[in-house]
């Protein structure tokens, strides 16, 4: 008797823990990284994503998502992302600065490998048939910079 009671919390638990992942799944529109070169992000490079077709109306928010190794030096990254949404033409430009380390020295972010940071960036209303498009370049001082796994796009409902 006990084993089954047991038995049936873990089968619940299962449940719900799949539930929770197809919904926020359910509502993520788009979700890419691209893999930045060992030899460091150039910044003069830009990478850019593509969201060919909404499929549904909504409020969606962007967010930018990184991947740093620990060994990153610095405590700050900016970044310059651009999103341009079509047909509409609306583009919006935003600079972004994440904390990687904190004033004692904590690298902050999610992970013990890397560390995971995810942003918000802009929230508009789009449908379907909508298309968003996205460049992001580093904006620091340092022309190579070093130590960022990967930089990504996350599109939600």
């Amino acid at each position: 008797m006990h084993n089954s009671i047991r038995a049936i919390h873990i089968i619940t638990s299962l449940l719900l823990a799949t539930m929770f992942v197809a919904c926020d799944t359910a509502n993520t529109a788009y979700h890419k990284y691209i893999g930045i070169n060992t030899d460091g992000w150039q910044n003069k490079d830009t990478l850019t994503f593509k969201v060919d077709t909404l499929r549904r109306f909504g409020d969606y928010t962007s967010y930018l998502c990184l991947r740093i190794q620990p060994d990153f030096p610095y405590r700050f990254l900016t970044l310059e992302v651009e999103q341009s949404n079509m047909p509409k033409g609306k583009v919006q430009r935003r600079k972004v600065t994440i904390e990687v380390v904190n004033k004692e020295g904590e690298r902050q972010g999610t992970g013990i490998t890397y560390h995971t940071h995810e942003v918000p960036l802009f929230t508009n209303w789009m449908g379907p048939g909508d298309s968003v498009s996205f460049k992001v370049n580093h904006a620091m001082a340092r022309e190579t910079m070093p130590s960022i796994m990967d930089v990504g796009i996350k599109l939600k409902r």
